[in-house]
């Protein structure tokens, strides 16, 4: 972790020529920056040419290639891009003060989050702005809920499952893809439930403050490699969706981390089946009208249909947009193909050291447990899980629980993992394993 600084903008203020509407102060600018190349200005020119007109944005290219010793092309993604993968490209000092400027332009309230030696955990010159300012699209805030047989979902339909508690309930992908952020209390805990539609990640995490207190989350409008910067009302700290880590701001440069719930990406039919006494979230249709939401299944990807932003570290091993089960325990990271998953059965497998079993039900619903010295396959109906000894486990949100069977038998805790297209995942987690299920006799 690393303050950064708010020196004066320095070097910084000769980039603003280049942004000029005059076509003769742009070319005086590139010729002063020529004179005296710097390469430590490239990520603030990179900034600088998202806010310039595309008809205006010749002279910063021209600098641009000099100054890195190579042409990304035309496009501000791809000059975000080979930011990222050049390590060398650290900004001059003065980036923060720039960047908090540019980004002021859109919302006067990122200087709020941008503020002077702001502590922080990610490069800076990665983040890159969505397309909406703070709270652009607004967080579901205690979401009206009913019984299950008033929700009006289809079987088929996909919803993030969620138990705190003994509590049940569901937030269904047609609201929660367009609100992306649900602040709620569910078990008599605050929690926040965050889905980033770009990476495909779709996580719980407990919201309590380390005083006891409830974070309110709301979207940023800001991204890093494609995953969305959540950011809590109380702080103005950016956080990261997929890890749940503060990330700029005044709770990077604490230990503070939001613990991560078992979360369920499953179908309603299914979900409902497990779970008759749960909960749905359910929105009125003139609600979403206010943002010309349509709450139907699928609507919000559709209208975001195309739609990307720059992640720099790839991997082939994998179709990018493969939904896979991603897991992290202590330093290690797995993915486990979603489909392969559901295919499998148990799947017993070692993380970090840690013996674990992995199932996915007929809703696609992936859960990971631990498994402590037994091995598990599944009974005939697949509907639990049987150990060595022919002992039936009945798959639980919280763990996995022995029927029957003496003293010696413990409930196995679940583990907290969730479901992400694979670029998302690979972009944070590149040391990541891959489970390649085994061939079969």
């Amino acid at each position: 972790m690393e303050a950064a600084g708010d020196e004066p903008v320095g070097a910084h203020a000769r980039i603003r020529g280049l942004m000029s509407q005059s076509g003769r102060e742009r070319r005086e600018a590139a010729k002063a920056l020529l004179q005296a190349p710097d390469p430590a200005l490239v990520p603030g020119l990179v900034d600088a040419l998202f806010f310039t007109a595309r008809a205006q944005r010749g002279e910063i290219l021209d600098v641009l290639r000099v100054l890195a010793g190579a042409d990304a092309g035309r496009e501000y993604y791809d000059w975000v891009a080979l930011v990222g993968r050049r390590q060398d490209l650290r900004p001059a000092p003065g980036y923060l003060q720039w960047k908090r400027e540019l980004l002021s332009r859109i919302d006067a309230r990122y200087g709020n989050v941008l503020f002077p030696e702001v502590p922080v955990r990610i490069r800076l010159e990665e983040i890159v702005w969505g397309g909406v300012a703070l709270d652009g699209i607004p967080a579901l805030e205690t979401p009206p809920h009913v019984a299950a047989a008033k929700a009006g979902l289809s079987d088929r339909e996909r919803v993030l499952g969620l138990s705190v508690n003994g509590e049940h309930r569901v937030y269904p992908l047609r609201y929660l893809s367009w609100h992306e952020m649900a602040n709620d209390k569910l078990g008599g805990q605050p929690i926040t439930v965050s889905l980033c539609t770009l990476c495909g990640s779709g996580v719980a995490y407990s919201a309590r403050t380390p005083g006891g207190g409830a974070y309110s989350f709301g979207t940023s409008g800001l991204l890093y490699r494609s995953n969305k910067l959540m950011y809590d009302r109380q702080t103005f700290t950016l956080w990261s969706n997929l890890t749940g880590e503060p990330v700029v701001g005044r709770l990077a440069g604490s230990p503070v981390r939001l613990g991560m719930l078992p979360v369920s990406l499953t179908t309603w039919g299914e979900w409902r089946r497990r779970h008759p006494d749960t909960t749905a979230v359910k929105l009125d249709a003139e609600y979403g009208r206010r943002w010309s939401f349509e709450y139907r299944p699928g609507a919000a990807d559709r209208a975001r249909a195309g739609v990307s932003f720059p992640v720099w570290q790839k991997s082939g091993a994998l179709p990018e947009r493969e939904e896979v089960f991603g897991l992290r325990l202590g330093t290690a990271a797995k993915a486990y193909p979603l489909e392969a998953l559901s295919r499998a059965g148990a799947v017993n497998d070692t993380l970090d050291g840690r013996p674990i079993v992995l199932f996915a039900d007929a809703g696609g619903a992936a859960r990971a447990y631990e498994r402590g010295a037994h091995t598990f396959g599944q009974t005939p109906d697949a509907s639990a899980l049987v150990d060595e000894g022919g002992r039936t486990w009945r798959l639980e949100e919280d763990a996995l629980r022995p029927q029957g069977g003496g003293p010696e038998l413990q409930p196995l805790g679940r583990l907290p993992g969730h479901v992400a297209f694979w670029f998302g995942w690979f972009g944070f987690f590149p040391h990541t394993e891959v489970w390649i299920p085994s061939p079969a006799p």
